[in-house]
């Protein structure tokens, strides 16, 4: 699927997440992956979720920003039905 130029007629499209699940399991990953022992403090750990988070936002609102002439478009043509 290409998310920068998302088919807004296609159920399977129009439902796909653009904003990627992130889970408990996920973070712990990052965490064993990204950080040292040293680091595996409140403050550490709590960078480390707000990188990622920041990084999955940053992602969405790229899917939003190439896809909104879509959107508006799609919109519209719902209201009018």
């Amino acid at each position: 699927m290409n998310y920068s130029k998302i088919d807004l007629a296609s159920n399977y499209e129009r439902n796909q997440d653009i904003l990627n699940g992130y889970n408990l399991e996920t973070l712990l990953l990052e965490i064993h992956c990204n950080l040292k022992d040293n680091e595996l403090t409140a403050e550490g750990i709590t960078k480390q979720f707000n990188e990622s988070l920041a990084m999955n936002i940053n992602s969405a609102k790229e899917i939003f920003k190439d896809n909104l002439e879509s959107i508006i478009k799609q919109a519209k043509k719902e209201r009018n039905q």
